[in-house]
């Protein structure tokens, strides 16, 4: 019963993982600049990322017991996510900086401008 249970959760975080990744594939075909499509990257993809890889994880818990194999192949799974965690906002970061330095976006659709010179308090 506990694996019918844990394989049901399994396929849930892996379809919701997958819905999550198509959405940032269509944000980043149809979103018009860099500092949207970038947000479009970043947030889902990763928040996809770390659910299909967690139902992927219970997947090899559920599905067998934890021999040598099984518990190497939960080590590389909860690396990918712990880099994934870690890349994710340092590359979005980066990448944000030099679209602003290079002019790649659309001021006009700025709702704030922190980095504009003026009268600040």
């Amino acid at each position: 019963m506990t694996g019918l249970i844990l394989d049901t959760i399994s396929l849930v975080l892996l379809f919701l993982g997958s819905v999550l990744a198509l959405s940032a594939a269509v944000g980043l075909a149809r979103f018009r600049d860099t500092m949207t499509r970038l947000h479009a990257v970043t947030k889902p993809q990763t928040l996809g990322l770390i659910l299909a890889v967690s139902g992927a994880i219970l997947r090899v818990v559920g599905a067998s017991e934890l021999d040598a194999g099984a518990a190497g192949d939960l080590g590389v799974l909860v690396l990918i996510i712990a880099f994934t965690l870690i890349t994710a906002p340092v590359i979005g970061q980066r990448v944000g900086r030099l679209a602003r330095k290079e002019g790649l976006y659309d001021a006009e659709a700025l709702s704030r401008d922190d980095t504009a010179t003026g009268d600040a308090n």
